[in-house]
């Protein structure tokens, strides 16, 4: 079995490191450890690793058949640039009978009764009513077009969606509560008697949903919040800026491990801080509250529905800083301050549930980041010493993205790298929040779709742009050097230009490469060695497929730069014909097969990552499970495996696609049967 040689390259985890976690002895696959109890594990800075390469250690391998130390100035040869994913998987281990099988949706996007039942305002019914141009529509004289007030109505055909979920011969389903159909106001009290002040009607829907569930022999694996801040909070001292929004989502988190402890062993606090924070308070508009660094739009136009925003409430970042007006424009590191309170609010939800739940009710609670798994740019021509490098500026990047959200939870503080960059513009956690950090993720939830290439910038004159010094280190510093992204260039509407880092799928940032899955599985398992107990979950993997407002058929751009390095199937061209089209149900709208050889290459680097390179891998939600509201790219970018006509049928029916049947049968051929 040919091991992945491309972890020569894999964000420089061990040989090139800025910043590496001490190895410490990892626990058995099967153990499961709910006492929040870590091995020591300590990321230090500018420590080069003494790891072995070898067979045996897939992250850090030698490359077959070359015994001597390259030169630094010979190009560097692309045949060692094996992803190692060419491979016959006849003799390769299956998935274990255990390994949680399934599919993920949202609430926002697919429960639709925005205000049905009791239910408060969100973020995104708010943002979405107020500002319904900054949401796509193919249709914008449907009210509906433009937000999630009807959606799917899981509601109330939550039944019909669990229906679809035995055609994949799904095992688990991973949903999210909506935090303002509890408790409308955000803020989870009790009365005098000690009962809770919840909006009980819609607490017995998630009940109801719960119960079937598991009526159907499907386990429920549930997210606390996945982006629907209720308003209130918003209005009340702007949401996850302020440092309340991590006790209030605490007291909220602690009535559902409450309510429904008993029957859900499997938590997720947060879901995608980053996406949360950085596509909601400062890029954009893009994710609802739309707090992006523009002028608000309403600041000179009092009827805008597009743009920024300035509605928000007064705002203290810290307990001991100044309160910031209300309705003010967006300030700069709004996405620091949200990102560092949502961090805090994941690690006292997990304080609640092991000081008063865990025991008795022997579940897990992990933390869902997202984020590209980096890949060294090369070319032909390139000297082995570039490519060195980029393999540095991989890890580096890899450390912005993902390690920024998830080195805290696992290690108890901010990247070395990011700390050194960002010098006081970084918040500062205290030791009693870095040991309440440290530790609180029973298993790493990831989320990924693509990579992105990674390099250190130059300057017109081809000399390299120099990091920032120790008197330079902020914000705006903190990635100078750096560029990292999945195509060469940007066009309008943030359109890709190609090269891209595989075939464009159909959202704009959404390209299709498929050992991005096993390149970041190693990314985690070299850098968290020891300190992920019950594994890694791939919490959402999928795509929408090209279609009328994202596509790049007959791509010769990219096809030809794959063919230069060596790696022509990465390129992944398609036809015209490939393209779905709203209404035509004869085509690829149906019969998906862009969408099914996606899953059959991801799922097959997974697969590999558990067999070959032994990656406590221990499940994969396929994202989604039906079409839904896709945030501002409206009804018509689809993910989901089963098909709904939102504009013409009012009963909106579940269609599967045929890559639900495809799943389903790739559950009973990859995994283990008991």
């Amino acid at each position: 079995m040919k091991t992945l040689t491309i972890f020569t390259t894999l964000l420089a985890a061990t040989a090139a490191k800025k910043c590496i976690v001490k190895p410490t002895d990892a626990g058995e696959n099967s153990e499961i450890e709910v006492n929040g109890k870590i091995e020591d594990g300590d990321i230090d800075s500018g420590v080069e690793d003494d790891t072995p390469s070898g067979p045996s250690n897939p992250s850090n391998p030698t490359v077959p058949g070359n015994s001597t130390v390259a030169n630094p100035d010979d190009p560097i040869d692309l045949k060692t640039i094996d992803y190692g994913d060419n491979v016959d998987m006849t003799d390769v281990k299956k998935l274990p009978a255990d390994f949680k099988w399934g599919a993920a949706t949202a609430a926002y996007q697919i429960e639709g009764a925005w205000n049905k039942g009791g239910r408060g305002e969100s973020v995104w019914d708010h943002f979405t009513h107020e500002y319904s141009e900054n949401v796509e529509s193919g249709n914008r004289s449907i009210d509906f077009s433009t937000n999630g007030d009807r959606a799917c109505n899981s509601y109330e055909l939550f039944e019909e969606d669990i229906k679809m979920l035995k055609v994949m011969n799904a095992k688990y389903y991973r949903f999210s509560i909506s935090w303002s159909r509890i408790f409308p106001e955000g803020v989870a009290e009790k009365d005098e008697e000690g009962n809770w002040l919840v909006n009980e009607q819609g607490a017995e829907y998630y009940d109801s949903v719960i119960n079937v569930l598991i009526e159907n022999d499907i386990t429920p694996f549930v997210t606390l919040y996945h982006w629907d801040l209720p308003y209130a909070l918003h209005e009340k001292y702007g949401g996850w800026l302020d440092y309340r929004s991590q006790y209030d989502f605490a007291n909220y988190a602690e009535y559902c491990f409450e309510r429904y402890g008993d029957r859900v062993k499997n938590w997720i606090t947060i879901n995608e801080p980053w996406v949360n924070c950085v596509s909601g308070y400062r890029l954009g508009p893009g994710k609802a509250p739309y707090r992006c660094t523009a002028e608000p739009s309403r600041f000179t136009n009092a009827t805008a529905l597009s743009g920024c925003s300035y509605e928000i409430g007064p705002t203290k970042y810290t307990k001991d800083s100044e309160e910031l007006p209300k309705d003010r424009a967006p300030q700069k590191l709004e996405d620091v301050w949200c990102s560092h309170n949502i961090l805090l609010g994941h690690a006292r939800a997990v304080k609640v549930y092991r000081e008063k739940f865990q025991k008795e009710q022997k579940g897990l609670i992990g933390i869902t980041i997202d984020g590209e798994a980096q890949i060294p740019w090369v070319e032909p021509g390139m000297s082995n010493k570039e490519y060195e490098n980029n393999k540095k500026y991989a890890n580096l990047a890899a450390e912005f993205r993902i390690g920024w959200y998830s080195d805290p939870p696992m290690t108890g503080d901010y990247p070395a790298s990011v700390k050194e960059r960002m010098g006081k513009d970084l918040p500062e956690f205290t030791e009693e929040e870095k040991a309440m950090l440290k530790g609180s993720s029973d298993f790493l939830g990831w989320n990924t779709y693509t990579a992105h290439w990674a390099a250190q910038l130059k300057n017109e004159d081809g000399s390299y742009v120099e990091p920032p010094t120790a008197e330079e280190a902020n914000f705006d510093n903190s990635k100078k050097d750096m560029w990292d992204d999945n195509c060469k260039g940007r066009g309008d509407g943030w359109t890709c230009i190609p090269p891209t880092l595989g075939s464009q799928a159909g959202s704009s940032w959404n390209t299709k490469f498929a050992p991005t899955i096993r390149v970041g599985l190693n990314w985690f398992n070299n850098r968290y060695k020891g300190l992920i107990k019950n594994g890694i979950v791939i919490t959402e993997n999928g795509c929408a497929q090209p279609n009328y407002k994202v596509a790049r058929a007959n791509d010769e751009v990219t096809k030809k730069y794959f063919e230069s390095i060596g790696q022509p199937q990465y390129a992944d061209t398609y036809t015209e014909e490939d393209i779905e089209k709203e209404g035509d149900l004869e085509g690829p709208l149906m019969n998906d097969k862009y969408r099914i050889d996606w899953y059959d290459q991801y799922l097959k680097n997974l697969r590999l990552a558990y067999a070959v390179d032994g990656i406590d891998v221990r499940g994969y939600m396929a994202w989604s499970l039906i079409d839904n509201f896709e945030w501002e790219n409206g009804y018509e970018t689809r993910f989901g495996m089963t098909y709904i006509d939102f504009y013409n049928d009012e009963e909106l029916t579940r269609h599967p696609k045929e890559s639900l049947k495809h799943l389903g049968e790739w559950y009973k051929e990859n995994v283990e049967q008991a």
